[in-house]
Order: structure tokens, then C-alpha cells, then sequence
């Protein structure tokens, strides 16, 4: 039976349905309030959160296909997915397989020593293209899973403020992208959930 994954660093349950579709935007970052609510404020790579002490300028809109190779898909939102600076800087050029595909909690096993073990061949060449077993990262990842784990036994409020989300959420309703192929996503972002009541209760896992 396979071992429950630390509570820090859970991948995804199953491949990333895209909720928002906003298009024709003529600069990138125009997306980023989609991108966060769509990634749950983390890094799809290494899963680090706006809350871990990461400042909104330290995550990334990083081009899935790059910009080097599919210069028309510069402005496409299927494109795009949110990263952390570092895991950016990382993948560069390079091209990897969809980390909305591959880096899922059936084919990432994260080891109790902060190591991550690919049991796909897509999530095995992520982590190697993306150097997520480093042993900075695998340093950096151990001392968030006890971070966590202490904090879950001895500082309740500190625990939901690390695994929470953030206070400062987007409101996409008030925004006007040129058009959205997914309008109904709106009502599914996490700002009109919490404004309905219907989050649940709160954490990202």
C-alpha cells in the first residue's frame, strides 16, 4: 500500500481541468490573477506557496511551450502555468512534459527525507529536467515538511496560515479580459467561493 505523501507536499489528485479561459490580453501579466487562483498559489513545479514567506514577485508566468520555440503561443493561457522564480530560472528554454499532466500525487512519490521519486517516465524527466531532487530543494522541502508537521501538532493558527489560502485573493468578476472562453470559472474561483461560504475549510491540498 502506498504511503501517505507529507501534508506540505501533496501533488494534484488528478490531471489540471482548466477553470478560467481569458484570451486576448496583449501582455502576459495580465494573467497572472487567473494563473494564481487556477495554481492554488503555488508553484506547479515544487509546490511552494505565496504563503511560505514568497512575495507575489517571486512567482512567475511561465510559458509551458517556450516562447523560443511557439512564439504565437506567447499569449495563449492554456500556455501558461504559475511558477515560483527559481523553478523558472530552472526549466529556462527547456522543455519538459506538462506538469498539469505529470506531477501528480499517483506518479510523484515524496519520501519522508525530503526526496521526490518519479513512478512515470513524464514525472521522472520532470523532476531531472527540473532539478527537484537538488539537494538544495531536498534540503529546502525537509525543512518545510517538519515546519508543517510541528506546526500542525503545536501552533493550530500558524498551521492554517501556512496551508491556507492566502488573505489577498483575486476578484476575477471585476475583471475585463477581452474575451473568456470559460466564463463560468469565475464563480468557481476561490475569492466568490469564499465570499459564498462554499470554500471548505480552507486548505490547500
Amino acid at each position: 500500500m502506498r504511503s501517505v505523501p507529507p501534508l506540505a507536499f501533496t501533488y494534484p489528485g488528478g490531471p489540471l481541468v482548466r477553470r478560467h479561459g481569458p484570451s486576448g490580453y496583449l501582455d502576459v501579466q495580465s494573467f497572472r490573477p487567473w494563473l494564481r487562483d487556477e495554481f492554488s498559489f503555488r508553484c506547479v513545479y515544487c509546490l511552494v506557496r505565496e504563503q511560505w514567506g514568497k512575495r507575489l514577485g517571486e512567482f512567475d508566468l511561465d510559458h509551458f511551450e517556450p516562447v523560443a520555440s511557439s512564439p504565437e503561443a506567447s499569449l495563449e493561457y492554456d500556455n501558461l502555468v504559475y511558477s515560483c522564480h527559481a523553478c523558472n530560472l530552472r526549466k529556462g528554454k527547456r522543455q519538459v512534459p506538462d506538469p498539469t499532466q505529470a506531477l501528480l500525487e499517483s506518479a510523484v512519490r515524496v519520501h519522508l527525507d525530503g526526496r521526490l521519486s518519479g513512478l512515470t517516465d513524464e514525472a521522472r524527466r520532470v523532476i531531472a529536467v527540473m532539478g527537484l531532487n537538488s539537494a538544495n530543494l531536498v534540503r529546502w522541502r525537509l525543512t518545510w515538511m517538519r515546519i508543517i508537521d510541528i506546526c500542525q501538532k503545536t501552533d493550530p493558527d500558524l498551521f492554517a496560515s501556512l496551508m491556507g489560502y492566502p488573505d489577498e485573493m483575486p476578484d476575477l468578476s471585476v475583471l475585463t479580459p477581452p474575451s473568456n472562453t470559460r466564463p463560468e470559472g469565475v464563480e468557481r474561483s476561490y475569492f466568490a467561493m469564499r465570499a459564498d461560504g462554499s470554500l471548505s475549510d480552507g486548505f490547500i491540498v
